[in-house]
């Protein structure tokens, strides 16, 4: 088999439990993010230093001042969990003991390695992030949290291409072509929202960038669980 995977991961040895990184990731996203809201909301939805949204803050703004230790705890695990996700949904498609597509064609497994490759950048920016928050760093806070967006969406576009034989083509394995939908229909609406959430955000429209924010983010945490399905 000729191509990127093999060549770097030849001694990998393959195992059926996978599927544990991207539900980790998604149920550890889904509780960091609960927990900020909840705890901003029963302490009476106070304004923070810096807060330019009226309404609602943004997770940065919460996570700077309330319960910081969980947020830089759920950015850790959510970080190194997405790190094998990122692997494994690359990984079981070429492993002879799961999909075993050893003919895929040189462009998509090219593809596949980029796609991990910015994921795992998405996930080492993502505890950065968290480390780097947005009151005493704020410049820093800023352009990190853009090497997060970028790579989440590179990572899920590169990923959805890499796959979309399994979405277009004839169904070769049982149940994984509507797993391969229901994300990709995820990674198309977080892609719309998150270009909508820049525009608002740099165009100085706060409200709504907030909002947009925290439903993106929610969605993020579907979409990580639904890469179980690839992997089990």
């Amino acid at each position: 088999m000729a191509g990127p995977w093999p060549k770097v991961f030849r001694d990998f040895r393959y195992s059926h439990k996978l599927w544990v990184c991207p539900l980790v990731a998604g149920i550890s996203w889904f509780t960091t993010l609960s927990i900020l809201l909840i705890r901003w909301l029963v302490i009476g939805r106070p304004r923070y230093p810096g807060q330019v949204n009226p309404e609602i803050p943004f997770i940065s703004d919460i996570a700077a001042f309330t319960f910081q230790p969980v947020f830089i705890a759920g950015c850790a695990v959510t970080g190194v969990s997405f790190a094998g996700t990122v692997f494994s949904v690359q990984h079981v498609r070429y492993s002879p003991k799961f999909y075993g597509l050893t003919d895929d064609a040189q462009w998509r497994q090219s593809t596949s390695f980029v796609a991990f490759f910015m994921g795992f950048l998405a996930a080492t920016s993502l505890v950065l992030l968290s480390i780097f928050d947005t009151f005493e760093n704020n410049d820093e806070h800023r352009y990190i949290l853009m090497s997060v967006f970028g790579g989440l969406g590179l990572a899920g576009l590169l990923t959805t291409a890499v796959w979309w034989d399994q979405i277009w083509g004839p169904a070769r394995f049982a149940g994984l072509r509507k797993w391969c939908l229901f994300n990709a229909f995820l990674v198309l609406c977080q892609t719309g929202l998150g270009i909508a959430f820049v525009f608002f955000m740099y165009s100085g429209r706060y409200r709504i960038a907030g909002y947009l924010e925290w439903t993106l983010c929610y969605i993020g945490s579907f979409w990580l669980v639904s890469f179980v399905g690839y992997t089990l």
